[in-house]
Order: C-alpha cells, then structure tokens, then sequence
C-alpha cells in the first residue's frame, strides 16, 4: 500500500480521518488494526471513542497525533497534517500515565511547555486552522481543579488523581487546539474519577479546545461526550455514532436520571453489535 502523507480535502474547520487503514507485521502475523476508518469532528467538540480492547481506538488517537502514519487514506487536523499541526502545538496529549518530571513542583511541571517551546506560537500563526487565544493563568487552572494547595509539592507528594489532574493542566497549558486524552483516568477509583471528570468538563467549557478521548466506561462518555464513535473488534471500524444530546453543565446527579440511562443503553446496544459485521449507524 501507498502511504499518503499530504491530506486530501482538508478542511480548517475539522478533524478529518478518510478510509484510513493500518496494518502491523506481515504474512501469518499481520493485523489489520483499522480498515478503511472515515472520521470527521468538528472544531470545539467533545468526541469518545469506545470499543472493546485491541479495537484500535488508540492507533486512532495516535493517527490524529501524528505518531503514527496510515498505511492507505488520509489524515489532517485543521487543513493541515498530523505533523505539521504538532509542530505548531497544536495538539495537546494527556496518556494514562501522567509523566511529570519528578524533580519540579506542580506550577513548573504545568508551565515548563510555554517556556520550551517559546517559537510554537510563531508557526501556528501561519496556520488557518489555528485560532488564537488568550494565555491562560496556570495558577488559575490549578486552583479550578483543586490544586491551589499543591502548586508548590512535588510529584511523588501527590495522590495519583492529583497527577492526572496535574497533567490535564499543563496540556491545556499550550493552548491547544487539539487535545487527546488515551483512558486518562482508568486508573483511578470512580469517586476521584467523577471529580475530575467535572472539572475536565468545566476546563474544556472555558478553553472550548476540540477533545478526542478514548475510554472503555459506557458512562464516563456519556457524561463528557458530544458524539460517541464505537468501534468495532480487529479489524478496527467505526460501527455507530451517537450524538449525546443531553443539557450541559453534566452535573453528577444527571447520571441518576432516565435520560442519561437511554443512552448508556444504547452505546451498549452498539458496543454488542460491534462484535459484528455491519455499516456504519448514527443514533441521537
């Protein structure tokens, strides 16, 4: 297969994924981990990506990153290339492991990335996909997500809900206009888990950054997602998509309630067909 590098149609408005495919190993040990996937997100939106494991939700994610090429089709972000949009930061990534250096404190691991990449700001200026904002208060985003007594502790003084909180800041911290967050809070207890998912609700409102998260809790994209894609087992394939039409601000109490209910029954119904073969579908 031809490896297509500059994107085809790419639009400044839009996240845009075309019949990607890609394919590791070869002969008898070659897997297919997306076929022919077709994505298209809007700038500002909050999508999901649920599917079993080994679905290739985060091959997807690291596509749209940059980190790694489709072997057929085409990706962009914004009108312009994977690599080319992470040169210009504009995309933010928050991994399941927070990664803070271990030797600076919370406020310097949150504003090391402005300092080092002082000429970022500079190349996406001359992208049209780039909307420019105003640079936040670090103090500011801690303190918004209950680290205004921690500025000052290190890592290893930090409970691991802390860190990722931690984390969560300093990606926002660049201004992104991507952010990628790969199950960032999968290894946290579900009461801490449901705290940060308000204040990640709360920071992404404010900073109206478009977020691509991948997660394996039914609930957890409902509450956060405007659209949920469910994939399909190898070979990867988006089988539904799902327009979460619920009110916003997503409080925890919501969770109760029959509406919200509807549509984590209905993202399951898809995650069980998506053991199966069958066309895309869209639901609201």
């Amino acid at each position: 297969m031809t490896t297509v590098n500059t994107p085809a149609a790419a639009r400044p408005d839009s996240i845009s994924i075309q019949g990607a495919v890609k394919i590791y190993g070869s002969g008898a040990t070659q897997q297919v981990a997306l076929n022919n996937v077709d994505v298209e997100i809007e700038r500002g939106r909050f999508v999901s990506i649920i599917g079993p494991s080994g679905c290739g939700k985060s091959t997807l994610l690291r596509l749209i990153a940059g980190l790694e090429t489709p072997d057929a089709g085409t990706a962009s972000v914004f009108g312009v290339s994977p690599d080319a949009a992470c040169a210009a930061k504009m995309i933010g990534l928050v991994p399941q492991a927070p990664a803070l250096l271990p030797w600076l404190d919370v406020l310097q691991n949150v504003s090391l990335p402005a300092k080092v990449n002082r000429g970022s700001e500079r190349r996406r200026k001359r992208i049209g996909g780039h909307v420019e904002k105003e640079a936040p208060d670090m103090s500011a985003l801690l303190t918004a997500v209950g680290l205004g007594d921690a500025v000052h502790k290190l890592p290893a003084q930090l409970s691991g809900g802390m860190q990722q909180r931690t984390a969560i800041v300093r990606a926002f911290g660049l201004q992104p206009d991507v952010l990628l967050m790969d199950e960032p809070f999968s290894a946290l207890d579900e009461f801490t888990r449901e705290a940060i998912q308000g204040q990640l609700l709360d920071i992404w409102d404010e900073q109206k950054s478009t977020v691509v998260f991948v997660t394996h809790s039914v609930t957890e994209a409902v509450r956060l997602s405007d659209t949920v894609l469910v994939m399909s087992a190898r070979p990867g394939r988006i089988t539904a998509s799902v327009d979460i039409t619920l009110e916003r601000p997503r409080s925890q109490d919501m969770l109760k309630t029959p509406e919200f209910h509807h549509f984590e029954d209905l993202i399951r119904d898809h995650l069980q067909s998506a053991w199966h073969e069958g066309p895309i579908t869209s639901a609201a």
